[in-house]
């Protein structure tokens, strides 16, 4: 008798792609060799079903059942924040920020800028093959989180809806992995101090997120759509507690003032990655970074002229 009625499929064996869409919801057929992503920490939900009860009365107990209202796809993922190493060209993870309610500036041989939008938001079409089973997911909308810590990797991390699409039988493409350059550690030499009201602050983690609110729509019409309805960004940094009459937090936050905040990490040009925030300091907490006495900032990003509460650069 045979031990395996079928030999497994392996989550390991899997290859992801990602392209923005010329039109909403249309198949952008991205490809190995132009679109792969060097993905991390990966979670994929292939069906995501909402479902109605029937709610019928019955002469007995029992379930009468749900049926299918609408079908949507998930995917998450990790990348290193890490420039494209040549000035003017953007770093391969650009396109993902295209679905993330951000659009991409560039200026040739200077720099390519990541900027809010609040109308004609972008799309992105993935591909994720997973040991020889291929699920299209167009109309990808979602959200992306930053992260600076000391000594550790920059990540940024991406969560996208997708409408469903049904998977189906193909073969492992073959990627080309050039244009994604070796991140550099969160360290006292390629990363710059987080310049807070104009005070440079030496600092353990800076963490922000763009909040965004997303709305699965699925109404007759037809109109089915990922949409952004709103955002309400997030962010967070922890400081050494230099002397009160260098940096005062308290007073930052009894007024309530929106203030720039701003680093720069990468050592080269090309690598740089230039963060820019708007915020208010929301809360302040004492806490401590090895063992030395540091400040916690709750912070609120905030629009001052509109749509640029939250801006990176690779410069």
């Amino acid at each position: 008798m045979a031990n395996l009625i079928a030999t497994p499929r392996q989550w390991k064996n899997k290859a992801i792609l990602v392209k923005p869409e010329a039109s909403y919801g249309e198949d952008a057929t991205p490809t190995g060799e132009a679109n792969w992503i060097e993905a991390r920490n990966v979670t994929l939900t292939p069906m995501d079903v909402e479902r109605a009860d029937r709610n019928i009365e019955l002469p007995y107990m029992g379930s009468s059942g749900s049926v299918v209202v609408s079908k949507w796809a998930k995917l998450s993922f990790d990348v290193a924040y890490a420039g494209s190493g040549t000035v003017g060209t953007a770093p391969k993870w650009g396109a993902l920020m295209l679905g993330c309610g951000m659009a991409e500036t560039t200026v040739a041989d200077t720099s390519v800028a990541y900027n809010l939008v609040s109308t004609a938001f972008g799309s992105v079409c993935a591909y994720i093959n997973i040991d020889g089973v291929l699920h299209k997911l167009t109309g990808g909308r979602g959200d992306v989180r930053c992260k600076l810590t000391a000594k550790g990797t920059p990540m940024l991390s991406f969560s996208y809806d997708f409408l469903y699409l049904s998977p189906i039988a193909g073969g492992l493409p073959t990627v080309t992995r050039t244009g994604w350059t070796i991140e550099e550690g969160v360290t006292s030499i390629n990363t710059l101090p987080a310049t807070l009201n104009g005070v440079d602050l030496a600092f353990s983690d800076l963490e922000w997120s763009l909040g965004n609110s997303i709305s699965r729509v699925d109404i007759p019409g037809p109109h089915r759509e990922v949409a952004i309805v709103d955002r309400a960004p997030q962010a967070s940094l922890m400081v050494l507690a230099p002397p009160i009459g260098t940096f005062d937090p308290f007073a930052l936050c009894e007024a309530n003032q929106v203030v720039d905040l701003t680093t720069t990490h990468g050592t080269t040009a090309g690598k740089q990655l230039k963060t820019d925030l708007k915020v208010r300091v929301a809360n302040v907490e004492y806490d401590r970074i090895e063992e030395m006495l540091a400040y916690k900032l709750t912070l609120e990003p905030a629009p001052v002229d509109g749509n640029d509460e939250v801006a990176v650069a690779n410069l």
